[in-house]
């Protein structure tokens, strides 16, 4: 089987998805994508985690029955396991997964790999789309700057990397690979090394992407370790639409978030917020998925609409994963003149 690599252009997709541009103007069933924390326990000490992993909350399988009842109602797209913490240590990873795909929904990992045995790489293999590793570092003195962890630690997510590209192999897996590197003035000296290190392991992309709110701009690196290192089986890749944005920060042009009707984010205390970056903040809490309150409820809910017209765009952090939609979004919110005549 072939396998796609992402080319996170998420500017192109949302345009993919005409009937949920309908529903964003006529109705609700707008969510394409959620990024679902089923735990806030994690196995890593990242200095700058943006995750939630300090009241070791986690999804227990009524409430993830609750959740997939929910998305299924909204006919949400795809489901990322993510974190909050990291998804591979939670005891209903495998459920989850099962439960998601039998209902139609494509699945995507992000993991910091130190979990990935054997048994849960013919799992992810066998059912999702893709699966990305968040290594952040070619080197231990690196990976203990970036992910609090020694070099012991190091070895064995490289080690369990180099078993999942063997699994995927073997098994003739189409599941996209990668792992993913934050740039940032402290790493930028691995970055080389990084993609070196990947492609000997055997994955089938290295994907750089920015710190939160660190300005480093990689595009003339990025160009010359994608002329120097891409083949026909590996991939370097970038979420370039965020360091293109660098130029333009605080000067967004639209002035509302209408990316949170299409990607939003479900906490390990099954708790909705409309943004993956305002996790736990009240401002951005749009409701609780019980068995009295659905998904479904709360994207119908005057919460919802209360929320979208209080975010304060100019207030959010740089390179916010919806903003390359939003101004996407933001162009068919515009009236044009003379639109009869193309």
């Amino acid at each position: 089987m072939s396998t796609v690599t992402n080319n996170f252009n998420a500017d192109e997709k949302i345009l993919k998805y005409v009937d949920k541009l309908d529903y964003f103007f006529n109705s609700h069933k707008t969510l394409i994508v959620v990024e679902f924390d089923l735990t806030n326990k994690c196995n890593n000490r990242c200095p700058k985690c943006c995750g939630i992993n300090e009241n070791n909350k986690e999804l227990n399988k009524e409430q993830i029955d609750n959740i997939i009842y929910g998305l299924n109602a909204l006919e949400c797209k795809g489901a990322i396991l993510s974190g909050g913490g990291e998804p591979l240590i939670s005891p209903y990873f495998e459920y989850a997964l099962k439960k998601l795909r039998n209902c139609g929904i494509k699945c995507g990992v992000n993991s910091n790999g130190l979990a990935l045995n054997e048994k849960l790489s013919y799992l992810i293999a066998e059912n999702c789309e893709y699966l990305r590793i968040s290594l952040d570092a070619a080197t231990p003195e690196i990976y203990k700057l970036t992910h609090g962890m020694d070099e012991k630690c190091f070895n064995q997510t490289l080690e369990n990397i180099k078993n999942f590209a063997r699994i995927k192999k073997e098994i003739g897996s189409s599941t996209s690979f990668g792992v993913g590197f934050l740039t940032s003035k402290d790493t930028e000296r691995d970055m080389e090394g990084f993609v070196k290190l990947t492609r000997d392991l055997g994955v089938d992309f290295a994907q750089f992407r920015p710190f939160t709110e660190d300005m480093l701009d990689i595009t003339e690196k990025y160009n010359e370790l994608k002329e120097k290192y891409e083949t026909d089986d590996f991939k370097v890749r970038a979420s370039m639409q965020k360091y293109r944005e660098m130029g333009t920060l605080g000067e967004r042009p639209y002035n509302k978030c209408s990316g949170m009707f299409f990607s939003t984010v479900i906490t390990a205390n099954a708790k909705v917020f409309a943004c993956l970056h305002h996790r736990q903040d009240d401002k951005y809490f749009l409701g609780d998925i019980t068995d009295k309150d659905s998904l479904e409820n709360i994207f119908r809910s005057a919460r919802m609409r209360e929320v979208y017209e209080s975010i304060d765009c100019s207030k959010c952090p740089p390179l916010c994963r919806n903003d390359v939609f939003n101004r996407t979004l933001n162009t068919l919110s515009l009236d044009v003149g003379h639109k009869e005549f193309l």
